[in-house]
């Protein structure tokens, strides 16, 4: 089994604030959110987004289970189906919310490695990185 604390930025944990940034030419910071619950085999996110593509909220709980299967709900819909791999520093999860399928991924990345790089693709596109609101301290 993964842990999923692996897929994220380093020194993320449950309660702490993050700022979201989005691409648009560059990276603008485009919203603000948090890990609610945080352990090695789940997480919940809720944070608010507002850009040009999409405005709104960004709720997403994950649970991992050993047999590579995964408990999903994005933005209040709930997967009937949901499997994960890990491949290197990279979590992906294949979501089926209603007939169509969700692909997101968590990678920890930016200076430091203190960022969350959060992709999800499908009937719901949105590339973000989970950066901490405070400096991280240093080690």
């Amino acid at each position: 089994m993964v842990d999923f604390r692996n897929f994220i930025g380093r020194g993320t944990a449950a309660g702490s604030k993050l700022h979201i940034f989005a691409k648009v030419m560059f990276f603008v910071n485009v919203g603000s959110g948090e890990f609610i619950d945080l352990t090695a085999s789940q997480a919940a996110f809720k944070g608010k987004i507002d850009t040009v593509f999409y405005k709104g909220d960004l709720s997403l709980t994950l649970k991992l289970h050993e047999d590579g299967k995964a408990k999903v709900t994005l933005n209040g819909s709930r997967a009937s189906q949901a499997t994960y791999t890990a491949s290197g520093s990279k979590l992906t999860i294949e979501a089926k919310l209603g007939s169509n399928t969700q692909l997101i991924t968590f990678e920890p990345g930016g200076k430091g490695n203190v960022e969350t790089f959060l992709g999800v693709k499908g009937t719901q596109s949105i590339d973000v990185h989970l950066a901490p609101a405070e400096k991280p301290a240093v080690a």
